[in-house]
């Protein structure tokens, strides 16, 4: 698994620096002006004390006048310089974090992921990015030039008041271990209201992508209450969150608080047994002022701190997630035309043992029930995932004795699975290759039917498709899916249902670039005219291989094949064993 890059890392060390300048730079102005406001009233009370009040010099002038002025300016600076600075760390963080992230999603087989929630991956890419980041800039940051103007400034107060030291390290020790007892109870509340945020999350989102599923079906309040309910839910858990993360907040407060109150009870002890004067308790009541405010910035480091645990532990099993194995070293695929074998290969749930052999040039129909193990078997075809046993083929070379970039570039594949992305058509029909020659993209417009869906559009070319194509109609779609996948005329063409509720004119140009093709075509299909035009039959059910022939010999038997398509007419669906005329084709 890939570890999650440090916050301490490199690249971000001189910032982590910086911050420790800062904290500093903070300290020194905390305790310049303590050290000022000690001198000013020591020497008033002295002096009036003994009825000597005398003027002050110019120096002593410009000292009481420039040094509080300078040492609030200092601050104000440095807390300034830090908010930029912890941003900028965050921020760098979160860009490394969030690329490792989606370069882990580009080589995760996509069947390993179509099983988690949307709402979960949405959260991991948005709320669980911005908790990291929230931790480092708000909370790790704070934590270091907290920590270090803290430390030095109670250092300087030991100089000052020793006495005054001790009671003020005692209330802070205090404070940090409630602080600690009470941390569990924030990570647990958080680790739940991010689960119940992310099925919200999936919830509003399909709810949104299937938008007009919930209208045609009349089921808006159903809807609505079953939302409601999770909001609810989202709600209590956030409010839960917040109540931990008050007490949190409370233990600081309290904390600064009885700090003020011990160096009053304590430093009037000091100034009655004579041990201390009046202006250094004056003095250091001025820093525990100052150490107030680091105390209550401290107190929300525990709630950061939370959340992105629970943000790395969600990012850690998205890690976990096996990627395809890539050594762009290993050598492309080697030239042939299109020469696919698959060896007793095995793929839980969906194949079992299947070899088979699709020779260059030919076209396969892959046929069978629904959960055959049709799209699993293609899907290891072209590299979508990795058998689990068995090896597969192309032209001689084991697929994962080459590197993927050039196996990319040799496979195309069609599937409702894989929809258009948001973007022009140009950016979809040239998405497998981005930098297309103008003969290689005319050709697959001819190929594909291209030019008539063209003319249609309003911006032609650059016209957006929307979200999954929802801006063309399924037939233009379908076009623009086919002409994606065949650009570059790959090897190997996988179309996994591409016929599927498609009308006559898109289907026939369909089967006609089928036809025309050079390389080695597999078709998953359920229509038994389009079996009727291919090579070679592969027959699969549960997951195993029945019957493998030419067409015309398993159509025109007794096995299985024949069964399967026996009451089917031409144009017809055939599905678990029925026919299911869809609107265009066929008897209904």
């Amino acid at each position: 698994m890939r570890p999650l890059p440090r916050p301490i890392g490199r690249g971000r060390r001189l910032l982590l620096l910086g911050l420790v300048a800062i904290g500093v730079g903070q300290a020194a102005g905390a305790v310049a002006l303590a050290r000022i406001v000690q001198w000013v009233f020591d020497r008033l009370v002295t002096e009036w004390a003994a009825g000597t009040v005398s003027s002050l010099t110019p120096g002593e002038l410009t000292l009481l006048v420039a040094g509080p002025l300078a040492a609030v300016l200092t601050t104000a600076a440095c807390r300034a310089a830090e908010r930029v600075t912890a941003e900028r760390l965050g921020q760098r963080y979160v860009t490394e974090v969030r690329d490792l992230l989606f370069d882990h999603l580009t080589t995760v087989p996509a069947r390993s992921i179509r099983g988690r929630r949307s709402g979960s991956l949405l959260m991991r890419f948005v709320g669980d990015l911005n908790a990291l980041r929230s931790w480092v800039s708000l909370g790790l940051a704070r934590m270091i030039v907290a920590g270090v103007a803290v430390s030095l400034v109670v250092v300087m107060l030991a100089l000052i008041a020793p006495g005054l030291t001790i009671a003020v390290a005692v209330v802070l020790a205090l404070g940090a271990a409630v602080t600690v007892l009470t941390s569990h109870r924030l990570v647990v509340t958080s680790r739940r209201a991010r689960k119940r945020r992310a099925r919200l999350a999936g919830e509003v989102s399909e709810r949104l992508t299937h938008v007009g599923v919930l209208q045609t079906g009349g089921q808006g309040q159903r809807e609505r209450r079953r939302v409601g309910r999770k909001s609810r839910r989202v709600a209590e858990a956030m409010v839960a969150r917040a109540r931990a993360a008050g007490a949190a907040r409370a233990v600081a407060e309290a904390t600064a608080g009885l700090a003020t109150v011990a160096v009053v009870f304590v430093g009037a002890l000091e100034v009655h047994r004579g041990s201390t004067s009046p202006g250094a308790v004056v003095g250091a009541l001025a820093v525990v002022g100052l150490l107030a405010a680091y105390l209550r910035d401290l107190g929300r480091v525990a709630e950061y701190a939370s959340g992105a645990r629970v943000a790395r532990e969600a990012a850690r099993r998205f890690l976990a997630l096996e990627p395809l194995a890539d050594d762009p070293t290993q050598p492309d695929v080697p030239p042939g035309g299109g020469h696919l074998e698959l060896r007793d290969v095995h793929l839980e749930p969906g194949v079992k043992g299947v070899s088979v052999e699709a020779r260059p040039g030919q076209v396969v129909a892959i046929v069978g029930p629904n959960g055959a193990g049709k799209s699993s078997l293609v899907a290891l075809a072209a590299r979508l995932v990795d058998p689990d046993r068995g090896a597969v083929s192309l032209d001689g070379a084991g697929l994962r004795e080459v590197n993927l970039e050039s196996l990319r570039r040799e496979v195309g594949v069609m599937s409702p699975d894989l929809p258009l992305i948001g973007g022009t058509v140009r950016r979809n029909v040239t998405y497998r290759h981005p930098k297309a020659t103008l003969p290689m993209v005319v050709a697959v417009f001819e190929a594909c039917g291209l030019a008539p869906v063209i003319e249609s559009l309003p911006r032609r070319w650059e016209s957006d498709v929307g979200e999954s194509g929802r801006l063309l109609s399924s037939g233009q779609r379908a076009r623009v899916e086919l002409a994606r996948a065949m650009l570059g005329d790959p090897r190997l063409l996988v179309l996994d249902e591409a016929d599927a509720h498609l009308d006559h004119q898109t289907r026939d140009i369909l089967t006609a670039a089928v036809l025309a093709r050079r390389g080695t075509t597999l078709v998953i299909t359920h229509r038994r005219d389009l079996v009727r035009i291919a090579d070679v039959v592969w027959h699969l059910e549960d997951g195993r291989l029945l019957e493998e022939g030419p067409p015309e010999r398993l159509l025109g038997g007794d096995g299985p094949t024949a069964r399967l398509f026996r009451e089917a007419a031409p144009g017809d669906v055939v599905g678990s064993g029925r026919s299911e005329g869809l609107p265009g084709g066929g008897a209904r």
